[in-house]
């Protein structure tokens, strides 16, 4: 399609340098961010700002809430945003590591997204036929695999008016919601709970961990993999491993099995010291709402809390520590996003298309 043709530049047509679609979302965020310094809106803030007209695009497709209705143009260049700022933090969040190896897919206005589960074996292959004969034909098994449906992903994050007219602020935007969005995703990916309509579930909800071997140093590493990975083939797996684990053991591990050991391994802090994860990449699946919203705000007080926020005053009672935006001379920035995730697989007896073990000695 040539320029003329496009609905909307691309930054080449207008001599830009093509930049990392994430640049834009982060860029969306710090022109919010400028916008309630300067009383001017998020899409003059992203021209003054950047010079750029796709930020002004994407601030477009973010105007209004997502919703569950046909996505527009500029919503889709939204959705190519959001799509690579979770590409963006793969080195800082094994959950946006494991996204990047599965499937991905995009609500686009559907409310749920039902994953069919395909369990492949050698019965379901062809075969081989001879001139004239009838070939053969499998039915294939397609089982019961995940229903996607969005859940609501909230980052809060805030910004001292000296950061906000900060010529440094689009840096500063991009560091605070990765590091937030990293934290959020890898506590919540790789937990036990349930999907409770709020919170999505954890890849880990009904599966029975293994028993570590015994003895430690390098026999106790080979007979917690071999486990795992039994564990995996039990359930149909074993294709595409993928190691996710603390940075205690992801060190040890690189240390004991030397460089021939070539099973990725991604880390996160999120996990336990001794808790090894082992899931098959290929099974796991996601998808994300196509535009983030963003709202800023300073008139308000804000309870700084990580795990268990609570209302400002509830029962006569105040939420501590609690911070004035106003009062601190600040602007509170909060992006929201449609996230789910699940395994093809099926949870059948405790087993599923990931293992976990506690408690390695290793």
């Amino acid at each position: 399609m040539t320029a003329a043709a496009r609905p909307f530049p691309l930054p080449e047509d207008v001599g830009l340098k093509r930049a990392r679609a994430s640049t834009y979302l982060f860029r969306a965020a710090a022109s919010h961010v400028r916008s309630h310094i300067t009383n001017n809106s998020p899409q003059r803030c992203a021209k003054e700002m950047f010079g750029d007209p796709v930020t002004e695009l994407v601030l477009r497709a973010a105007s209004a809430p997502a919703t569950t209705t046909t996505s527009t143009w500029a919503s889709q260049l939204a959705t190519q945003s959001v799509d690579d700022s979770i590409a963006a933090i793969t080195s800082v969040s094994a959950a946006a590591a494991l996204i990047q190896r599965g499937t991905k897919l995009d609500f686009a206005g559907a409310a749920s997204i039902k994953v069919p589960g395909h369990l492949v074996d050698s019965s379901d292959a062809g075969g081989w036929v001879g001139e004239g004969q009838p070939v053969k034909v499998r039915a294939q098994r397609i089982t019961a695999g995940p229903t996607l449906a969005p859940r609501k992903a909230v980052v809060v994050t805030t910004f001292t008016n000296e950061m906000a007219r900060s010529s440094n602020i689009e840096a500063v935007s991009r560091a605070l919601i990765s590091e937030a969005t990293a934290l959020l995703l890898d506590t919540t990916m790789f937990g036990t709970q349930a999907d409770n309509g709020v919170t999505p579930g954890g890849l880990l909800n009904g599966v029975t961990g293994l028993t570590p071997t015994t003895g430690g140093g390098a026999n106790a590493l080979v007979g917690d993999i071999k486990n795992l990975i039994a564990a995996l083939v039990a359930a149909g797996a074993g294709r595409d491993p993928v190691i996710v684990t603390n940075p205690v053991q992801a060190a040890t591990l690189q240390l004991l099995a030397g460089a021939k050991f070539d099973m990725p391994v991604l880390q996160s802090t999120s996990i336990a010291v001794s808790t090894i994860i082992m899931v098959e990449a290929s099974s796991f699946v996601s998808a994300f709402g196509p535009t983030p919203e963003f709202l800023t705000g300073q008139e308000m007080t804000i309870h700084m809390e990580a795990d268990t926020p609570a209302d400002i005053v509830a029962g006569g009672t105040a939420a501590a520590p609690a911070k004035s935006m106003f009062q601190v001379d600040s602007v509170a920035l909060r992006m929201t996003l449609r996230a789910a995730w699940g395994l093809r697989g099926a949870t059948v007896a405790g087993k599923a298309n990931i293992a976990y073990i506690t408690g390695a000695t290793w």
